[in-house]
């Protein structure tokens, strides 16, 4: 395993970096002493709405996943759907079948496609607040640890998969931000930030993403402020699609925003990557790690489908990118010390999403 060189990595601070990560530069053993057991806090099951028995075959994949990778605990959710999906009513049954090894978040079907679909709105009846929040409540009181996953910025990668934007300030996030704070449950928010208004990337071309991609972060500042009980949980830390999810910029919000965590999904080809695809690490993401070692966890982002699912191939395109993402953690796992490995292994996951209790 090697550390990536960056111009913000000198020789001598490369040097101490080493010496304190307790790890040599090139080289690591696949089962390196810190690596141990971890929790994965974003996972995917697809079956069609209502078949519980294809969600329960993709469940017993996941369980098969978790064996052979030392996995403690998966929590299970919907995507960020545009349009009402599966969500608890689905993933209920497996998890009262499977728990505790695993755990629920909800929104993504029910909660998502009501923001998304008053994302032109600048307020919202109190109807709708209503309906709102009554979901979110019938979330918690179906055993969900938090909810998710939500989006307020998801970009498209491929044809057929979703492009969804809404204001990260928009008021039925704010509702949900107070939602979750009432009940101490975290907000798994994907969320691809941009600093200020671009043409989309021709990398990009061919999705549904607009043609030009606006500013947002202010937006998500103003979230993060509304209510500081709220814990959000930023996903996809690690894998940014247009370079500015970034270690500066997650050192700056993290500094400013004491209830922001961010969940790992670490190996991209592109900039912002934690773990490259030729094994290296990120020097500049491990030192946000290491000050920061209470706002992480690990979020593979796998997604689990089951055999007869009917639905959008997206899910098919993206089930094998898991596997390389989990050995991508299981490699960052073996460069930090121990106690840090712990933290963002799993102690973190246990302590933000109540886990046992």
């Amino acid at each position: 395993m090697r550390l990536r060189w960056t111009p913000h990595l000198t020789l001598g601070s490369l040097a101490a970096l080493v010496v304190a990560l307790g790890c040599t530069v090139t080289g690591s053993a696949p089962h390196a002493q810190g690596q141990g057991e971890w929790i994965d806090v974003h996972v995917h099951l697809f079956a069609d709405k209502g078949a519980l028995a294809d969600f329960d075959e993709a469940a017993r994949t996941a369980l098969r996943i978790m064996d052979a990778e030392r996995i403690r605990t998966m929590l299970v959710m919907s995507p960020p759907r545009a349009r009402t999906g599966p969500d608890i009513e689905s993933l209920g049954e497996v998890v009262n079948r499977y728990g505790p090894r695993l755990a629920m978040l909800g929104g993504g079907g029910t909660l998502n496609p009501m923001l998304q679909e008053a994302r032109h709105s600048t307020e919202v009846s109190d109807a709708v607040r209503r309906t709102f929040e009554q979901t979110a409540e019938s979330i918690i009181a179906g055993g969900a640890k938090g909810f998710g996953e939500i989006t307020a910025h998801h970009l498209s990668l491929a044809p057929g998969h979703a492009y969804e934007s809404v204001s990260p300030d928009h008021p039925l996030l704010r509702l949900l931000a107070d939602i979750a704070a009432r009940h101490d449950m975290p907000i798994d928010l994907h969320f691809d930030p941009v600093p200020s208004d671009i043409a989309t990337p021709p990398s990009l071309a061919g999705t549904q993403n607009p043609a030009v991609l606006k500013s947002n972060i202010d937006g998500f500042e103003r979230l993060l402020a509304h209510n500081r009980k709220a814990k959000i949980i930023w996903a996809h830390a690690g894998s940014d699609p247009l370079g500015y999810f970034t270690p500066k910029l997650v050192r700056e919000l993290l500094g400013r925003h004491a209830n922001l965590a961010l969940s790992i999904r670490p190996i991209s080809p592109r900039p912002g990557a934690m773990v490259f695809p030729n094994g290296e690490v990120s020097g500049e993401w491990i030192a946000v790690l290491r000050d920061f070692p209470a706002r992480f966890v690990l979020g593979s982002d796998t997604m689990i489908v089951a055999a007869r699912y009917t639905g959008p191939n997206t899910p098919r395109l993206f089930a094998n990118r898991g596997e390389g993402q989990r050995r991508a953690i299981r490699q960052l796992l073996s460069v930090l010390p121990p106690d840090l490995a712990r933290r963002i292994g799993y102690e973190n996951a246990e302590r933000l999403y109540r886990l046992g209790r």
